[in-house]
């Protein structure tokens, strides 16, 4: 029996069709306001390119090279009438050794990176970094400025809306007086989680000048009357120029700088007042 071609069609469909969900899951919309993939600063880009070219691009190959050597036995041994079992390779030691240590090789490859990557991206922010000390709570997100007060010695405070200078890093601290959230500007950098009783920390950046959507990625909760609740505690990082930053600066001490509640109230927070 020859090889049908019709069948051969049919093999390589099957092998799209399972292939292409995963690519589909994994790329979204360039413009999607919180794209992965669509990264705008440094710690974002190391993560990405750590991810596609390290860990998915070795994958891929691996997938496409191994869907085509199943398609080929597949139809190279099937079985046919009055054929005997072809020779197996069960007991090869050659085998058995190459993709053994094959596997291993990449884990090495793939180690390096991924070491040099963690360190990069868990070290202390530069001595210059713009620092903010960010308080979760129950449903938003405080932005205390440290370094930048007012007449009467107060901090700059901003509630949800974090701004920052472009193509400068930006030193956070992470706290939480209630329960735990997870902050998460996906263009910018990964998560962190807030914890109560616990300091994290961490350093992003921004390269373009842009605002860029983010929020908790921890389920926190919903309010008693159930008007707010995890789903609505959102956050912008707005990343513009030196002199556009530091003119928001100044209208913001100017205007007293306190963070405030949607109901127009002051937020009361837990530190660095």
């Amino acid at each position: 029996m020859g090889v049908n071609s019709v069948h051969v069609r049919r093999l390589v469909v099957a092998a799209l069709l399972i292939a292409l969900p995963a690519l589909l899951v994994g790329c979204g919309a360039v413009d999607d306001p919180q794209n992965t993939f669509a990264v705008e600063g440094d710690v974002a880009r190391k993560q990405r390119d750590l991810l596609l070219i390290w860990v998915l691009g070795p994958a891929a190959v691996i997938f496409v090279v191994m869907q085509a050597l199943l398609i080929y036995v597949v139809i190279r041994f099937r079985r046919k009438k009055g054929r005997e079992l072809p020779r197996q390779v069960h007991g090869n030691n050659r085998l058995e050794v190459a993709w053994t240590i094959a596997p291993a090789i990449l884990l090495l490859i793939i180690t390096v990176p991924t070491v040099v990557g963690i360190i990069d991206l868990g070290r202390d922010a530069s001595d210059d970094a713009l620092k903010v000390n960010v308080t979760a709570q129950q449903f938003s997100w405080v932005f205390q400025y440290p370094d930048l007060v007012d007449a009467e010695g107060k901090p700059l405070l901003a509630l949800n809306e974090l701004h920052i200078p472009v193509d400068r890093e930006i030193g956070v601290t992470l706290e939480s007086v209630d329960v735990i959230h997870s902050f998460w500007v996906p263009k910018l950098a990964g998560k962190l989680d807030a914890v109560p009783g616990r300091t994290n920390s961490m350093w992003f950046n921004a390269t373009k000048v842009g605002t860029y959507s983010g929020q908790c990625a921890e389920f926190c909760g919903v309010s008693p009357e159930g008007a707010e609740g995890h789903w609505t505690m959102r956050l912008t990082v707005v990343a513009e120029s030196e002199e556009d930053f530091e003119a928001w600066v100044a209208d913001q001490l100017e205007g007293g700088g306190a963070a405030r509640s949607r109901s127009g109230e002051p937020v009361l927070v837990s530190h660095g007042e």
